[in-house]
């Protein structure tokens, strides 16, 4: 095997939760482009303009690239859901390699303003959805002997997260979860990892952008060594990079995808 086929995912199957639109949609279809026949998951509780159809462009081109694909619409944060999204797969494909738990959102408000409802939302929405996809595609892999989990988390989960307080907490959560479930599921070969992305100009960033007070693009570039924001594309080549055999002495790792940003998160 020579170093870049260790990079290609050939013939894998790979569940990507919240591939409807941002850094989930650019993970699947990079994950296709790399050989692996996709799942197309998600259910946009934010945007109703968002549809199946969103699912199944992405789909689309997985298989204009050489690569099946399905589409399954699904909340992540219910667990029946996710299990009949598990087992679509599974007849669809007969196994599942890849997941990746990119399904998340959040809006911005004071602590002192966040109400009980929407403390539990945010969490659901981000920390819930990822323990209940883990868990259910932790079975398969389980009994496969090997498989690679990548969950979105977040610089906000690394230190504090002042005006956003409980998306932080919910993406220091899956930091924790990451770390757990890959010393439980290593015996079986199963990498756990995180990414956790810092400023990254996306569908979701604009929207809770718009609600900050005085956090202009300028002023977060200025604390960014690379010069400029993240991209979903940049997301998702570190997701290929973690799903592949080129990452297989990597698990239970967050891994920072930031530029270098300074002093906002920390």
């Amino acid at each position: 095997m020579t170093i870049l086929s260790k990079f290609l995912l050939t013939n894998r199957v790979a569940i990507v939760q919240g591939a409807g639109s941002g850094m989930g949609k650019s993970v699947a279809r990079s994950l296709a482009e790399a050989g692996a026949d996709i799942v197309v998951a998600g259910l946009n509780v934010y945007d109703k303009s968002k549809t199946l159809e969103d699912l199944e462009a992405v789909a689309a081109h997985a298989r204009t690239v050489g690569r099946k694909a399905i589409t399954v619409a699904a909340d992540v944060r219910d667990s029946q859901q996710v299990a009949d999204m598990v087992e679509k797969a599974m007849t669809a494909f007969g196994r599942i390699d890849i997941l990746v738990n990119a399904a998340g959102g959040s809006f911005a408000a004071p602590a002192l303003e966040i109400s009980d409802n929407g403390w539990d939302a945010v969490l659901r929405e981000n920390l819930k959805s990822v323990f209940v996809c883990c868990k259910a595609v932790g079975k398969v892999m389980v009994a496969q002997g090997k498989g690679s989990i990548i969950n979105f988390a977040s610089m906000a989960g690394r230190g504090s997260s002042a005006g956003n307080a409980h998306y932080g907490v919910a993406k220091a959560g899956i930091i924790s979860l990451t770390q757990s479930l890959a010393e439980e599921w290593g015996p079986y070969h199963i990498r756990v990892n995180a990414l956790a992305p810092g400023t990254m100009k996306t569908e979701g960033w604009v929207r809770v952008q718009a609600q900050w007070r005085g956090r202009q693009e300028a002023d977060i570039m200025k604390n960014i060594p690379l010069g400029r924001l993240g991209t979903s594309d940049d997301a998702a080549g570190l997701a290929v990079f973690l799903a592949s055999d080129a990452a297989d002495y990597i698990t239970g790792q967050t891994i920072n995808l930031n530029g270098g940003e300074r002093g906002y998160y920390s």
